[in-house]
């Protein structure tokens, strides 16, 4: 989501990064439901050398800065109508804390 707009994208599945940081010498490490993100951290943390997470997350689930920009929320709004799957990003958005964070850029 450049700027706030979702029409841009990336699908790179199925790539599994874990195996391939392996491949390439590292460690890689698997993140598939949200009650994993704690351990999954503290392991990588702990891990001397290089690192790679691989986080499944929802393809409706917006990316959202920590501080909303302005700009951001209204490219954003702008885009939505526009973007594949906007009904259920929007449903998304209506949930915080991302419907705050919506709020606090407008």
């Amino acid at each position: 989501m450049f700027l706030g707009n979702p029409q841009f994208g990336c699908e790179l599945q199925p790539i599994d990064f874990a195996k391939a940081a392996e491949a390439m010498g590292g460690k890689g490490f698997s993140i598939e439901r949200a009650d994993q993100v704690e351990q999954v951290l503290d392991d990588a943390f702990a891990t001397q050398g290089p690192v790679v997470i691989q986080a499944l997350v929802d393809a409706y689930e917006p990316m959202m800065p920590p501080k909303m920009p302005k700009d951001y929320a209204i490219n954003f709004r702008k885009a939505l109508p526009e973007t594949p799957g906007h009904e259920r990003i929007a449903d998304n958005v209506a949930r915080e804390p991302a419907k705050t964070m919506m709020e606090a850029g407008e």
